[in-house]
């Protein structure tokens, strides 16, 4: 008679790794052809996430059928509306379970995308104006004062219109809200009577182009729940690229003074006076005064463009990129000291003053860039950036998830952490091989990251055209799915990461589990105190990653597991895990039978 042993080994290099201390728990596609995915928001009750994108027709392929992106909705759901003119493209709304179950996906309007989503789950669309068509009076503008003019509009998290203004200008739009849930708003117009009295810039500046016609101005309006307006300021800037809020303050950056000749973007006893193309300010939230500015960037050239922001309790936190080679984005001790390569990248954190704490450059020896609007986060003590690397130079770090370039020469997505106070953490290429190429065309990936509020996760997200590498096996879309007319094109993706390291109180969690019997043929008992509180997933993988059985506990002091016949001879993992996905103990069980 063969023995029969269960035998267990506590994987402590499965809980912590020194250079990475995550572990991807799912990842998958979304959607079909075409379809770009702009952002995500985690609902603060379910712990659902939520993505927001874009799905359709583009000008240069072929109209597909409905009944192709209609493959992607759910029961109930929205379906698609195709069109061979534009607006080509739905908007494309999908909503996941913390564990990367596929709740609902849809196409809920036509035309339009959402460009906005603020901390409640409301949603902002900036929609193209019809002539003649007053809006529903109480809202800022209810009638257009502009030829250019677009509309705003909000939408709670069902869909339903709660109201619509008036926006001056017709492009360059930007968004940000406040924990209060006010909104603000950045633009272009010649509208001459934006401002209010006591902002940092109420009158309108007159500069005339080469024809005679006054240049339009950059503005910033600050809106509350109902669409009213609060105050509004011009800026003496032609283009304001980003701004986001913390703590009733307003934090804006932008380039090229609308005054060629002027210099008015720095206050006295500024970080940078001498003049450059960019420029970066805060805001008083309450008044729209201007608190302090200044420029940032390498004096008297074009060189830099600050592209994201995000203001914490801990500080303020820029990124962009840079075409000069130069040491200046780089401060002592940094983890990169100067630029190598001909379109670099930078991190940089300044103080509440406007002063510089410390700053880096990141990238390899070409070309690096970021494709998201939304590539920075912040949370705690760690900073999350996500970008493209192209070459052949390899920056990801030893032990990562991906510590070598899946494609050299081509564009590779790679994201990096960053505690706050400068030092690199890792980085890591996401994305697998791909050695498809058509006509000279590489495969794309644009990519974003956001922190989880929830939990101490992180997503990865965006669009893609490389069809591997991108989900996993546990995943809800495995694969790009492409129309009968296609053999190539982006589709988009999602990906959960979450640490693997555990508080005091998850340590001590850990401690008091227990796997037994030994020996054992498959059937055996999870034993501990700590069952009794709550209910645990338990995830069973053989080596290759492939799920073999899952299972949740039932609040008992001891769980019994029959898998006789479902355990073959070998090795597996079993993971304890909370249900949020918080790893809690790994054993490794080798099946003797």
């Amino acid at each position: 008679m063969k023995s029969k042993h269960l035998f267990l080994i506590l994987l402590p290099t499965l809980l912590s790794s020194q250079n990475f201390p995550y572990q991807r728990d799912w990842a998958t596609y979304l959607g079909g052809f075409n379809t770009e995915i702009s952002s995500i928001y985690e609902d603060p009750d379910t712990h659902s996430i939520i993505t927001d994108g874009i799905s359709g027709h583009d000008i240069n392929n072929p109209v597909q059928p409905a009944a192709y992106y209609n493959q992607f909705v759910t029961p109930g759901g929205h379906l698609f509306t195709p069109s061979a003119t534009s607006p080509y493209t739905n908007e494309f709304y999908g909503k996941l379970s913390s564990s990367g179950n596929m709740l609902l996906s849809e196409y809920p309007f036509f035309g339009n995308y959402v460009r906005f989503r603020d901390q409640a789950g409301n949603i902002y669309y900036v929609e193209k104006a019809e002539p003649n068509s007053p809006l529903p009076s109480g809202v800022w503008l209810p009638e257009s004062v502009t030829n250019n003019d677009a509309i705003l509009s909000k939408y709670d998290e069902n869909n339903q219109l709660l109201w619509k203004t008036y926006v001056p200008g017709g492009s360059s739009y930007t968004l940000a809200d406040d924990e209060q849930g006010n909104i603000y708003i950045t633009g272009t117009t010649t509208w001459q009577n934006l401002g209010d009295p006591g902002t940092f810039q109420p009158a309108f500046t007159v500069v005339p182009d080469l024809s005679g016609v006054p240049l339009a101005n950059s503005y910033l309006v600050k809106l509350n729940l109902q669409g009213q307006k609060i105050w509004a300021t011009y800026t003496p800037s032609k283009l304001i690229y980003c701004l986001n809020a913390f703590d009733n303050d307003l934090y804006i950056a932008g380039s090229d003074e609308l005054d060629e000749t002027s210099s008015v973007l720095a206050t006295p006893g500024a970080f940078q006076s001498e003049k450059s193309k960019q420029f970066f300010s805060k805001i008083d939230g309450n008044t729209g005064k201007r608190m302090w500015g200044t420029y940032y960037g390498i004096p008297q050239t074009a060189s830099g463009q600050i592209i994201g922001i995000k203001a914490t309790s801990t500080g303020i936190y820029l990124a962009g990129s840079t075409v000069n080679p130069s040491t200046y984005y780089a401060t002592e001790g940094a983890y990169k000291q100067q630029s190598t390569g001909w379109l670099d990248l930078f991190l940089t954190k300044f103080d509440d003053n406007g002063k510089r704490a410390w700053s880096t450059y990141l990238g390899g020896d070409d070309l690096d860039f970021v494709s998201s609007y939304n590539f920075l986060d912040v949370k705690d003590d760690k900073i999350l950036f996500a970008g493209t690397s192209q070459g052949s130079q390899n920056i990801a770090s030893p032990g990562t998830y991906g510590p070598t370039k899946p494609n050299p020469a081509r564009d590779d997505a790679f994201f990096s952490m960053f505690t706050t106070s400068g030092s690199h953490l890792f980085t890591s290429y996401y994305g697998g091989f791909n050695s498809t190429e058509t006509n000279g065309y590489y495969y794309l990936t644009d990519i974003g990251c956001k922190f989880s509020k929830n939990t101490n996760a992180f997503y990865l997200f965006g669009n893609t055209e490389n069809p591997n590498g991108f989900s996993s096996a546990n995943g809800h879309q495995q694969n790009i799915i492409y129309p009968p007319t296609e053999t190539r094109g982006k589709a988009g993706f999602l990906a959960k990461f979450s640490s693997t390291v555990l508080s005091a109180s998850e340590t001590n969690v850990s401690k008091d589990l227990v796997l037994y019997n030994n020996p054992n043929n498959g059937n055996f008992s999870l034993k501990g105190s700590v069952l009794e509180k709550e209910s645990y997933l338990i995830n069973i993988t053989d080596m290759s990653g492939r799920l073999v059985h899952s299972d949740l506990t039932s609040k008992n002091r001891e769980e019994h597991f029959r898998l006789s016949g479902k355990l073959s001879n070998g090795s597996y993992l079993l993971s304890v895990r909370k249900t949020d996905k918080t790893p809690v103990k790994t054993f490794k069980l080798i099946i003797k039978k």
